[in-house]
C-alpha cells in the first residue's frame, strides 16, 4: 500500500507589537497584528506501480498413446507428439500433420513441429502403421496400383490391398481423427476442436506434410482432399511395374490444387535419388510450379519454385540413428544441418514450404 507524506508549515502565529507615543489623553499601544503563515502546497501521490506484463504459458508439448485415443488402435504404437501454438504469436487457425518416414517415429521430427508452433500453428507428429515400404511391398507386384492400393489402405483403411492390412482405427486419418477428438476434450481450450467438423478431419484447415514414405502419403491425400498445403521431404519415390517409371497415382488429378503442394530434398540423397524424385515430381504436375531451385546459401521465396533441392552437408554431430543421413537431412532432428546458433539451417525453408 503507498504511504503518503504531508508537510506542514509551524502553527505558531509571529506577533508583531510597534511602539506607542504617549498624549495628553493618556497612552495608547497599537494592537498586536497578527501574520498567518502561508499554506504549504498540496503533495504530490506517490504513483501505484503498474504491474508488469504476465508472461503467456509457452506451448506444450505432449506425447499421446494412440491406444489411449481409441481403443481399437493396436499396431505401431509409438507415442503422437502434439504441440499447441505458441500464445504469444497470433494463432492461425491451421493444423500442421507431419507423417513420419519407413519405422520412424513421430518424436524424431520435433523441430519442425516446434517451427510451427512458433508460427502460431498447432502441430501434430503422427504415428501411423509404416513398418514397411511401399517399394519394398510392390517391387515384385505386376499390379500397375500396387503402390496406390497400399497408399489408399494405409491413409483410409479400405480394404483394398493383399499386402497390407490396415483397418479403419489404424489408418492415418483414423488416427488424426480419434487423436483430435482426445485432444479437443482433453484441452477445449487449446483450439484443437476447430479441425473437426461432425467428427471429421476438415481438411481445408490442414497442410500435410510427410517424409520419405510420409511423403507420398502427403502426396496421395493432395490427390483425394482439398487441403491446406501438401510439403514432401525426400519423396515421393513410387514407381511402376517398369523399373524407374512413376507409379499411376501420381498422375492422377489433383483435389489439391498445384499451387499448394511443395517439395524439398536432397541431391545426394542416397536412398531415394534426385533422378527418382524428380520424374515423380514432374509426374505430379510440379515443374508448372517453378524450376528446381537449390536452397543453400539463397533466402525465401526461392524464386518461388515448389521444388527445391539442397547439398547441405547433413549435421556432422548427429543426435541419433540414421539409415541415411542426407535422405533425413531436409528434416530429420537426428541429422538436418544446424547454424553456428544451434537452430535449424533449414527453418526458413521450412517456414517458406510449410508455415506461410
Amino acid at each position: 500500500m503507498a504511504t503518503s507524506h504531508f508537510f506542514w508549515a509551524p502553527i505558531t502565529a509571529s506577533m508583531l507589537v510597534l511602539g506607542a507615543c504617549s498624549n495628553a489623553s493618556g497612552s495608547t499601544a497599537t494592537p498586536p497584528i497578527a501574520v498567518t503563515p502561508a499554506p504549504a502546497p498540496t503533495p504530490t501521490p506517490t504513483p501505484t506501480p503498474t504491474p508488469p506484463p504476465v508472461a503467456a504459458a509457452p506451448s506444450v508439448e505432449r506425447e499421446v498413446l494412440p491406444a489411449s485415443t481409441n481403443a481399437a488402435i493396436n499396431i505401431n504404437l509409438s507415442a503422437h507428439v502434439a504441440i499447441n501454438p505458441n500464445p504469444a504469436v497470433t494463432a492461425r487457425g491451421r493444423l500442421f500433420v507431419m507423417l513420419p518416414g519407413t519405422l520412424a517415429v513421430a518424436r524424431t521430427y520435433r523441430l519442425i513441429l516446434r517451427t510451427g508452433a512458433a508460427r502460431g500453428y498447432h502441430a501434430i507428429g503422427l504415428t501411423y502403421p509404416n513398418d514397411s515400404p511401399v517399394e519394398g511391398i510392390c517391387a515384385t507386384s505386376s499390379d500397375p496400383a500396387c503402390a496406390e492400393n497400399f497408399r489408399r489402405e494405409t491413409i483410409n483403411g479400405e480394404n483394398v490391398s493383399s499386402l497390407v492390412a490396415v483397418d479403419s482405427a489404424n489408418s492415418i486419418i483414423g488416427r488424426l481423427e480419434a487423436l483430435l477428438t482426445s485432444l479437443a476434450a482433453s484441452f477445449p481450450n487449446e483450439g484443437w476442436g476447430q479441425y473437426l467438423v461432425g467428427g471429421r478431419i476438415n481438411w481445408a484447415l490442414v497442410t500435410v506434410a510427410g517424409h520419405s514414405q510420409g511423403a507420398g502419403h502427403a502426396a496421395f491425400l493432395a490427390k483425394i482432399q482439398s487441403l491446406d498445403r501438401a510439403v514432401m521431404f525426400s519423396g515421393p519415390t513410387d514407381t511402376a511395374v517398369a523399373a524407374g517409371s512413376p507409379a499411376l497415382w501420381l498422375s492422377f488429378a489433383n483435389t489439391t490444387p498445384l499451387s499448394r503442394q511443395y517439395a524439398f530434398t536432397h541431391v545426394a540423397d542416397t536412398l531415394a535419388s534426385i533422378d527418382q524424385i524428380t520424374r515423380n515430381w514432374a509426374a505430379l504436375g510440379l515443374p508448372s510450379q517453378g524450376a528446381l531451385t537449390a536452397v543453400d546459401g539463397t533466402s525465401a521465396p526461392f524464386g518461388n519454385s515448389h521444388q527445391l533441392t539442397t547439398n547441405a552437408a547433413p549435421n556432422p554431430s548427429p543426435t541419433g540413428p540414421s539409415a541415411s543421413p542426407t535422405h533425413g537431412a531436409p528434416v530429420v532432428d537426428a541429422v538436418t544441418p544446424l547454424t553456428a546458433q544451434g537452430t535449424p539451417l533449414f527453418e526458413p525453408v521450412w517456414i517458406y514450404l510449410a508455415f506461410p
